[in-house]
């Protein structure tokens, strides 16, 4: 079967006002939106105050019957814009994605569904370059063990790459991957996970039937203390609204000094919500152990 291609076709992206109603043209279509939702991320240090520094600002619109969103993002000093639109089924699965950079199509992901609404196609395809790769999934189960078996074929141009299959627990965390080549017998390597009390991949194990060796690696996230990850109240009454974020952002910082100072959570992400139209992420990176805030505030149009 040919893989769907799409053509690298600069379509206009805007958001405009139409009667009072904020609106979005996604490929030849102009959507109402019935949600925005603003996104900012920041970088923040602390120590005797709180200082932010702006990194991203993201705007998603939302289409009234939410079979649509396009995201438009501006990534720090990059004077591009960048945007998503993605199309969802009435089941809300993801069907297909579009990226662009300031109008011209960057990348397109398409996904297929069986009856059980298990994905059994991905086609994502470069626009640039044209190369198209496609994984297609098949589902079984090992009836002695209870363990799910996913197995996965992964195409590049039409012409098979390599086989994998994946082996989930009763409770769904992946526990082992089982790569072979294009001939689907010869293995190319055996993967092993094992977890943290966070359930956080803390281990793994990968044997190379070739060399008859096993390589273990150390993932630090799995070790990082279960009370490092949560989700907690906003904790504070004023009311939220984008313009007046960076001020209401380092109150709530501030109010968890503690938590976010703890020597006993060298990584960590939180998230404090009010339940309604604001969400806020403090986490670490694993970029000089940096630390970010994602503040969130979704708006009814």
């Amino acid at each position: 079967m040919r893989p769907t291609l799409y053509l690298a076709v600069p379509l206009l992206l805007v958001a405009g006002t139409l009667r009072g109603q904020q609106t979005f043209k996604a490929g030849w279509k102009t959507y109402t939106a019935g949600s925005i939702i603003h996104e900012y991320i920041y970088n923040y240090t602390h120590a005797d105050s709180v200082r932010l520094s702006l990194a991203d600002s993201i705007i998603t619109y939302i289409a009234t019957d939410s079979s649509v969103t396009m995201t438009e993002a501006v990534r720090g000093r990059d004077n591009n814009v960048y945007k998503t639109i993605n199309y969802f089924s009435p089941k809300r699965q993801l069907l297909k994605t579009e990226d662009y950079k300031d109008g011209n199509l960057l990348e397109a992901n398409e996904w297929r569904y069986d009856d059980k609404n298990r994905k059994i196609c991905h086609i994502r395809t470069n626009a640039l370059n044209s190369n198209v790769y496609k994984k297609t999934y098949d589902y079984s189960a090992d009836k002695k063990t209870g363990e799910s078996v996913t197995s996965e074929c992964s195409y590049f141009n039409g012409k098979i790459e390599f086989y994998t299959k994946m082996y989930y627990d009763k409770e769904g965390q992946k526990i082992k991957e089982v790569r072979m080549n294009d001939n689907n017998k010869d293995v190319i390597h055996v993967e092993n996970y094992t977890y943290g009390e966070n359930g956080k991949v803390k281990e793994r194990s990968v044997y190379f039937p070739e060399f008859k060796i096993t390589k273990k690696f150390d993932e630090p996230a799995g070790n990082v203390p279960s009370k490092c990850y949560g989700i907690k109240p906003v904790g504070t009454a004023e009311r939220v609204h984008p313009a007046s974020k960076v001020p209401y952002i380092t109150r709530v910082i501030a109010r968890n000094k503690a938590m976010l100072q703890d020597p006993g959570c060298r990584e960590f992400e939180y998230t404090f919500t009010n339940n309604v139209n604001c969400v806020i992420t403090i986490a670490t990176t694993k970029v000089n152990n940096g630390r970010t805030v994602r503040y969130r505030f979704k708006e009814k149009v």
